[in-house]
């Protein structure tokens, strides 16, 4: 089945290897390029100091790295900081603004959307809609599991605000940590609990009844087993027991509508280029069920790969390319028929025009701009229509832009006003009484155009015989 589902990185996955001085951001978003990943999910604090307040040097040298690699923002990661004071939480208030820095920070990286993760107020997105519909920058509420799982009272009371504002500008990035269908040893946690010496046994019965409980089971289990005391390991490994979650694929469907971004986590790709945690082989095809035809955004967890950093990343491309074919799966066109309403007289018919009094003070027809560039109306130098014989000249004619009538000897002083290229203009011809709406007419159409280079008036001309549009 085709689709187009877009592959993105975030430069999560590069942070150690660039922290530790082994690879240069230029060098992480060159070797995404090389493998066909065109998007890339940006923490702003990772490369812009003093995010979200806009570092122009940084953003120089981030725009000019997308520009040298085709690549392109596509996602900008931030949290509500709550724990900003030890005292108290944060109000409503304060964490609008904070919302509100952060979308005038991916307004001005040209980023399209924000991800929101960890806990807020729902409230939040509500009085979010209207700055993200200013700036133009959409606001997804990550579903991840634990903190912000949609089985969560918090999420749901979020995704409902997301329904009834019914704006593109609000929506949710699901995270595949809601599809772990196995605690497998490259999972994060297991790497911990095995370096903690956690006891084995401990750590085989939780593996093994993740896989015959419910979520909701699996989840009281571990809450039981916290009541007891146990080694600070212990109750860390239980702790991010409770956290791990296997939810239906199919789920995402019913939230299709507004899913905005898809964050693409991987812990480990065996040989075989298969996550051995994450249900991907039934979630992928939802997606593509589904119509998503936004990024999966690769964000990769796993341990250090000795030599080859980007192996898991290339793994976890081979396998979308498996699951939803190669990237891009965009079709190529085909031609449709060719309009036959292309010349600088439409022919779809004539309309009456009825003036203030109620009586018929003229007649509508539509003609098309030809000149490559386009022109504003001041550019217009001639216009001339003959109906059945009768030449109506600019002293009768008035053109319509945008809702906007200028009779055309005002038309000399309009700029901001443009015609473009095989976009139509009414043109309105003073005549009372107007065409006779019974038979069709003979019309003569005819404009000049001054070019901005060239030293001569551009002529277009149309013969076409119409009646009134219906």
């Amino acid at each position: 089945m085709m689709n187009l589902i877009k592959r993105g990185v975030t430069v999560y996955s590069f942070k150690q290897l660039v922290a530790e001085g082994q690879l240069t951001w230029d060098q992480c978003i060159a070797a995404m390029a090389n493998m066909g990943v065109n998007g890339i999910e940006l923490l702003g604090q990772l490369f812009f100091r003093n995010c979200p307040d806009v570092n122009q040097e940084d953003l120089a040298l981030w725009k000019e790295m997308m520009w040298k690699y085709g690549t392109k923002t596509v996602a900008h990661d931030f949290f509500v900081d709550r724990t900003m004071f030890r005292h108290r939480d944060l109000t409503l208030r304060e964490s609008v603004d904070i919302v509100k820095r952060h979308v005038r920070f991916a307004a001005a990286i040209d980023c399209p959307i924000l991800r929101i993760g960890g806990t807020f107020d729902p409230r939040l997105f509500a009085e979010a809609a209207p700055i993200c519909e200013e700036y133009g920058v959409k606001l997804g509420v990550e579903i991840h599991n634990g903190s912000s799982s949609w089985i969560l009272p918090i999420i749901q009371e979020t995704i409902e605000i997301i329904r009834k504002k019914n704006t593109p500008y609000l929506g949710i990035i699901p995270d595949m940590s809601m599809f772990v269908k196995h605690i497998t040893e490259g999972v994060y946690f297991m790497r911990a609990a095995r370096a903690a010496n956690v006891d084995p046994v401990l750590i085989e019965t939780m593996k093994t009844v993740y896989e015959q409980e419910s979520n909701e089971a699996y989840r009281a289990r571990c809450e039981r087993m916290l009541l007891d005391p146990r080694p600070p390991a212990e109750a860390a490994f239980l702790r991010q027991c409770w956290r791990t979650e296997s939810h239906d694929p199919k789920v995402l469907l019913e939230h299709m509508p507004y899913i905005l971004h898809i964050h693409g986590k991987f812990w480990e790709m065996d040989e075989h280029c298969e996550e051995t945690s994450i249900d991907y082989p039934n979630v992928l095809p939802v997606l593509v069920q589904g119509g998503y035809a936004g990024y999966i955004s690769s964000e990769y967890e796993g341990g250090p790969v000795p030599g080859d950093p980007f192996l898991p990343l290339r793994r976890f491309q081979t396998m979308l390319d498996r699951c939803i074919g190669t990237y891009p799966g965009f079709p190529m066109p085909t031609l449709a028929e060719k309009s036959t309403d292309t010349q600088a007289l439409s022919n779809l018919g004539y309309r009456n025009l009825v003036g203030a009094d109620g009586k018929i003070a003229g007649f509508e027809i539509e003609s098309r701009c030809f000149y490559y560039r386009g022109v504003p109306l001041c550019l217009v130098d001639d216009c001339r229509v003959a109906v059945d014989g009768f030449l109506y000249g600019p002293d009768r004619i008035s053109f319509e832009v945008e809702g906007q009538r200028f009779a055309f000897a005002e038309m000399a002083t309009i700029q901001a006003y443009y015609w473009n290229y095989g976009r139509t203009v009414k043109v309105l011809v003073d005549l009372p009484g107007g065409l006779d709406e019974s038979k069709p007419h003979e019309f003569d159409y005819s404009h000049q155009i001054r070019t901005y280079y060239l030293p001569f008036l551009w002529t277009d001309r149309a013969k076409v015989t119409m009646g009134v549009r219906k």
